[in-house]
């Protein structure tokens, strides 16, 4: 009998394969995600335990604005006694946009070291490790000075708070390549570390969006090998510090940062399943920053901590089979079990796999998607409705 044959109960799956609820203290390595602040720092932290992370990136102010008043005796207490209670092993803040640590205006530039002191003071008496800012923009006016005045700015702010006795340290973002930002070559962060010199406090975070969007593939086992031995001949692997995990809307090498679900766009799932066990990898703590972070960090989190379990996330849809396929196998949904990241083709090939009745269904039929026609490359969707509708049947 066929594998999509009706069955006696309601129960029609492909696969039963289901994981039940993740002991995160089992997991081999610290993964979490940029995390809201409405409500107060601390927010941060409470709602990242919520959701099972064991590390948090925020933001220590409003990332637009230049000034902002320092953290309150009150606040710095309640953050600090909600990372006790939470136990969050791992806490990085994200710098503001506005700042250019390169700026080729001499106004432009002390106001961002200003602010940029300002990111690192907040972050000290918070207790965070490192501070994320992304690398400045030369904005026409010479890409070379623009690095040069990057490595002083970085080493008076390093010098100056070093005698303050700081320990939070400074990570350089890997960014897409956008207008005239710097760091989108790995080259380009190594004149910058090696411009400021060696310090224990300056290493470097990489994006995955970012990197791939600038042209560095990590696609397959030998682009994903060649990328990470680039990194490590320019920049050094004992640099990185936080990864910040994040999959693509925009092809390789397209220079546009946008950020998609994990296993959803270009990157793919099986990078970051060898991202989440890389032997080599498994102490630089692992950051979400994909879109919809109240419904959607839940369920990104989740698929990189089962992947770092060495386990699979899938999706299940429901599929009607309309046309002379409901004669043959009914008119109640099938229910379909594939890995995150599958296309309606995926869904088309495992079908027709599992029964030979439905050998050329991605040719034979139309395909719509929760009741919206689409293509065989459309992603599918947790709890998406896929119907397939053969020609005859006047659909």
């Amino acid at each position: 009998m066929s594998d999509i044959s009706p069955a006696p109960d309601s129960s029609r799956a492909f696969s039963s394969d289901t994981y039940s609820d993740i002991d995160v203290d089992a997991i081999p390595r610290l993964i979490g995600a940029h995390m809201p602040t409405s409500g107060g720092l601390k927010t941060s932290l409470i709602n990242g335990k919520a959701i099972g992370c064991t590390a948090v990136q925020l933001f220590t102010a409003s990332p637009r604005q230049w000034r902002h008043t320092p953290p309150g005796e009150e606040d710095i207490a309640a953050f600090l006694a909600a990372r006790a209670e939470t136990g969050i092993g791992f806490l990085v803040s994200h710098d503001s946009y506005l700042i250019n640590l390169a700026a080729p205006s001499p106004d432009v530039l002390e106001r961002s070291t200003g602010a940029f002191r300002a990111e690192l003071d907040r972050a000290e008496v918070l207790g965070i490790s490192w501070v994320v800012t992304h690398m400045g923009a030369h904005l026409d006016k010479g890409e070379e000075e623009a690095m040069n005045r990057l490595v002083e700015s970085l080493k008076a702010v390093l010098e100056d708070t070093d005698r303050a006795g700081y320990k939070v340290g400074i990570a350089l973002e890997t960014t897409a390549g956008q207008g005239t930002g710097l760091g989108w070559r790995f080259e380009q962060l190594g004149y910058i570390l090696n411009g400021v010199g060696e310090h224990p406090r300056l290493g470097v975070c990489m994006d995955t969006c970012h990197v791939f969007a600038a042209g560095y593939d990590l696609r397959s086992e030998v682009s994903y090998k060649h990328t990470f031995d680039l990194f490590d001949s320019q920049i050094g692997l004992s640099k990185l510090k936080v990864l910040h995990c994040n999959d693509s809307k925009k092809p390789l090498g397209s220079r546009v940062d946008r950020h998609e679900h994990i296993g959803e766009g270009e990157i793919g799932l099986e990078t970051f399943a060898r991202l989440m066990t890389d032997p080599a990898l498994l102490s630089v703590p692992a950051i979400l920053e994909t879109p919809d972070s109240e419904t959607m960090h839940p369920v990104n989190l989740r698929r990189l901590q089962l992947m770092a379990l060495g386990k699979i996330p899938e999706i299940t849809v429901d599929v009607l089979l309309f046309g002379h396929y409901s004669d043959i196998f009914g008119e109640e949904s099938i229910k379909v079990t594939l890995p995150v990241g599958s296309r309606v083709k995926n869904l088309a090939h495992l079908l027709s796999e599992k029964d030979q009745r439905l050998s050329g269904i991605s040719t034979n039929c139309r395909f719509a998607m929760n009741d919206e026609y689409v293509d065989l490359d459309t992603h599918l969707k947790e709890g998406s409705i896929v119907a397939a509708t053969p020609p005859v049947s006047g659909g």
